[in-house]
């Protein structure tokens, strides 16, 4: 008798440690998913894109490892199991879902990617009689949260209710404590409350049989979860804390959540729910009689409509005339030139113009006095050489005001930092003008600096954006807008292979009114409001968060539709100058193929319209005509799918432009090359750009080795690559060669690994014997200031045939060669014997330049492009 007594006590506990097991699989099921939605969509703050995307990536496969039976796998794919289809579609659907979330570049197809992986894991389960019904709810749970991300993604006026709603909450918040508050979706925790209500909705929707007592309860837990957002926004109010700190309680929010989902996933785990199963009949009239089919298709074609660009086309480029507005205006059109060194020689906007011509548009400039204006920007001094002329490039034409004629031909009107108001006559010509049709970009900058707020504000009454007397700072101090910056599905953006393309300074936010749409957003960033005392450095505020400043998802980019016409305004000049083009031109390519576009507010209410329609069919048809259920992975994947498809077509529905072979040269960022994309540090290649660009030369860095772009230039550039050249590579570049093209490669002994594939075929080598700085000089240095200077310098060796050392010295009885070229074809290969002869610091940066380089890359440039060009 107290033997079984015994065994009953053990039958217990074990009981007992599997129900608590299973506990603890449940619960870690529900953070690591609510986790994982929540950093995917940017939610907790500024974490980098690639942090967010490497967390989200190992939180799911931990779900995968902890739940997937995979010591049962190969037993049921190999007996007659009657629910083998299900496994099978489950090890499919999981595969996709998983290696899209590893691949996919943005966070709309990362967030879409996890409802997929979810579905088939309980498919999976499914298959082998080991269900989990809590992998069921939370792939419905995704998938719910990813539609509604979806729609906030893609529809921008959409994104901007919930942005004033979180502003609007807020403010009563700090309205009812007596201090005021205005916190964006990203401070305020919103985005963390939207993955707790999707979950709260979805636990009530899956339930197949629903009682008004779980209406009350999903209402009460609505109210706990209202309740605990708004003691959070109270502790924020009452706390005192820098601007990036307000960011650092979001995990206690996100835990405070934790509870009414806890809560109503008691009542969830007691109730009888939807099961996954797959549909035994393969009849097709079956299936067409099927509600819930319908219901899906509707599905796919809503978000496909949704996310694919539908921009009308465009007139050929060649026709599409660029006219900006030079008159009363902050700033200059200085280009680069010999004899303006530094600070001094980076100019402001001279270079935008050009760069849009090597687009194939064409580029006018209106001033008020053109004899004034050339002989400010293009003065011909006694000491300075110009071989790069605004006027070879654009139209200087001279108006005293603004015309109809003068727009009639105008593709874009450009008005850049405006300090005097156009009159009354004026602007109704520039609004005419883009009611029929014409688009207008207006850019500008913080703070009223230069007095530019009040006339562009008056300029863009009739869309409803202002200018803010703020200026937006990003909270991060070290990455900046890297982990700063929200990007809205659109074809601005859609282009952008990093953040650091866009180039973005420090500029206005934006207000807008209903009729406008954010494009661009700075999510984790501080509204600094200016002080109008503080002229001295541009009416800047104090850099500091202050209780009643914004904090949090401002507007930085903003666009509108007016009559047939498009008005795309940005906070920030940064990108359209001069230092920054290099590094944005494939956004300014693409902000100006949309203006050009002939997409209209009319196509866009269509398109958004058309969508919601589908999308509402969806519900309807899902609900009053399902005659039978289907698999509930078909909806996510189907979801997943429309993403997946317009993601691809996107890239050949957008307007290309062609780009001048002649002037470009690319500087390869595609090999791990050991130079910063920071502006002006002693590891930039900004000094190198500058240079290139005073030999009329338009610099370009290609972060993806791109043959098609590559065969668009007369030069590109590798500065110590570390990443190895692929054998499709070298015979790429040998083909470019042949056929013209200038192939410069600097890189050292220690880092010639990476170069040797494309040196050897060539014979060339980077010997072993360092040759430190040349020339090693311990007095007065300044003697050699017009020769050139090498830091960490090692000799070249090269083959005898078709070689011109262009610089070597002898020591010993030895002759070291630092810089060769190898012809190839009617180009060939430049090799410089130093990692760190092309960087700002030995080249040209904002406080020192070193002569001698200098003269020694112009030598060079004159030798290999201009013989090349006679040949």
């Amino acid at each position: 008798m107290k033997t079984m007594v015994l065994f009953c006590i053990m039958l217990k506990n074990i009981r007992d440690t599997v129900m608590l097991f299973s506990t603890g699989i449940l619960v870690t099921n529900v953070i690591c998913i609510l986790l994982t939605l929540t950093v995917l969509s940017s939610s907790f703050g500024f974490v980098t894109a690639s942090s967010q995307h490497l967390i989200g990536i190992f939180l799911m496969l931990g779900v995968v490892l902890f739940n997937f039976p995979f010591h049962l796998t190969l037993r049921h794919l190999s007996k007659t199991n009657p629910h083998l289809q299900s496994l099978l579609i489950g090890i499919l659907l999981s595969l996709f879902g998983f290696v899209l979330l590893v691949i996919a570049k943005t966070d709309l197809l990362w967030v879409c990617s996890i409802p997929v992986i979810l579905s088939g894991l309980s498919l999976c389960l499914f298959g082998m009689d080991h269900q989990r019904n809590e992998l069921h709810l939370l792939a419905v749970v995704s998938f719910s949260y990813s539609l509604v991300f979806l729609l906030l993604q893609t529809i921008p006026t959409l994104w901007f209710l919930y942005q004033q709603s979180s502003l609007l909450i807020t403010h009563a918040v700090g309205f009812f404590t007596g201090a005021p508050l205005s916190l964006g979706p990203t401070n305020s925790g919103a985005g963390i409350l939207l993955v707790s209500l999707a979950f709260l909705f979805s636990s009530f929707c899956v339930k197949s049989r629903k009682t008004r007592r779980d209406l009350l309860l999903l209402c009460l837990w609505i109210a706990v979860l209202g309740i605990l957002w708004f003691l959070y926004l109270l502790l924020l109010r009452l706390i005192t804390y820098a601007s990036a700190d307000s960011l650092k309680l979001h995990p206690l929010f996100f835990i405070l959540c934790l509870i009414p989902v806890f809560g109503i996933l008691l009542r969830y785990r007691a109730s009888e729910t939807a099961k996954e199963t797959m549909s035994q009949k393969n009849n097709l009239k079956h299936h067409l009689k099927n509600g819930v089919v319908w219901a899906a298709v509707l599905l796919f074609l809503s978000t496909f409509v949704l996310t694919v660009f539908i921009t009308g086309g465009s007139t050929p480029v060649e026709q599409q005339i660029i006219v900006f507005y030079g008159d009363h205006m902050v700033g200059t059109w200085d280009v680069p030139e010999y004899g303006k060194y530094g600070k001094d020689a980076v100019g402001m906007f001279g270079l935008w113009p050009i760069c849009l011509t090597t687009f194939g548009y064409e580029t006018e400039i209106l001033v008020g006095n053109r004899n004034q204006f050339l002989n400010v920007t293009q003065a011909v001094p006694q000491n300075i050489t110009r071989y790069l002329n605004l006027t070879d490039y654009t139209t200087i034409r001279e108006t005293s005001q603004v015309s109809v004629s003068l727009l009639d031909d105008a593709t874009i009107f450009v008005v850049s930092n405006l300090n005097v108001s156009f009159s009354e006559q004026e602007r109704s010509i520039i609004w005419e003008y883009v009611k029929k049709g014409g688009s207008l970009l207006v850019i500008g900058d913080h703070t009223n600096v230069g007095g530019m707020q009040e006339p562009l504000n008056e300029l863009l009454a009739p869309v409803g954006i202002r200018y803010r007397f703020d200026a937006a700072l990003p909270f991060d101090e070290k990455f900046k807008w890297f982990t700063c910056t929200q990007l809205l599905h659109h074809p601005l953006t859609a282009s952008l292979m990093s953040l650091d393309e866009l180039q973005y300074g420090v500029g206005a936010s934006l207000d807008l009114s209903p009729s406008a749409y954010p494009l661009i957003i700075g999510s984790s960033v501080l509204s600094d409001n200016g002080n109008r005392s503080n002229g001295d450095i541009a009416y800047l505020g104090d850099y500091e968060y202050t209780q009643g400043e914004q904090l949090g998802d401002v507007i930085l980019v903003a666009g509108t539709s007016y009559g047939a016409g498009k008005v795309l305004v940005f906070g920030d000049t940064s990108m359209f100058q001069n230092p920054a083009l290099p590094f944005s031109y494939r956004f300014l390519q693409s902000s100006f193929s949309w203006l050009a576009s002939n997409q209209t507010g009319t196509t866009n209410v269509l398109q958004i319209g058309i969508s919601l329609l589908f999308l509402f069919g969806a519900v309807l048809v899902y609900y009053f005509f399902k005659k039978n259920t289907i698999a509930f992975a078909w909806f996510p994947f189907l979801l997943c799918l429309s993403v997946v498809l317009s993601a691809t077509l996107n890239p050949l529905l957008l307007t290309t432009t062609r780009q001048d072979t002649g002037t470009i040269v690319y500087i390869d960022a595609s090999h791990n090359e050991r130079f910063s994309l920071e502006s002006f540090t002693d590891d930039s290649l900004n000094g190198l750009n500058l240079n290139l660009e005073r030999n009329n030369l338009h610099p370009r860095i290609l972060r993806e080795f791109s043959e098609d772009a590559i065969l668009g230039s007369s030069m590109i550039i590798f500065n110590a690559p570390t990443a190895a050249f692929t054998p499709e590579e070298v015979r790429f570049l040998q083909s470019y060669m042949t056929q013209g093209g200038i192939v410069l490669l600097a890189t050292g002994y220690e880092d010639k690994e990476a170069s040797l594939p494309l040196l050897k075929p060539f014979g060339m080598d980077i010997e072993s014997t360092p040759l430190g700085p040349v020339p090693y000089v311990e007095e007065n240095l300044s003697l050699y200031q017009n020769e050139p200077r090498f830091v960490d310098s090692w000799p070249v060796t090269f083959p005898a045939n078709q070689t011109t050392s262009y610089y070597n010295f002898t020591w010993n009885d030895l002759t070291f060669h630092l810089v060769v070229f190898l012809q190839h074809g009617a180009g060939g290969l430049l090799v410089i014997g130093d990692s760190q002869y092309l960087l700002d610091k030995n080249l040209e940066s904002i406080y020192d330049y070193w002569p001698g380089n200098i003269l020694f890359v112009k030598y060079l440039l004159d030798e290999l492009l201009i013989q090349e060009h006679l040949r």
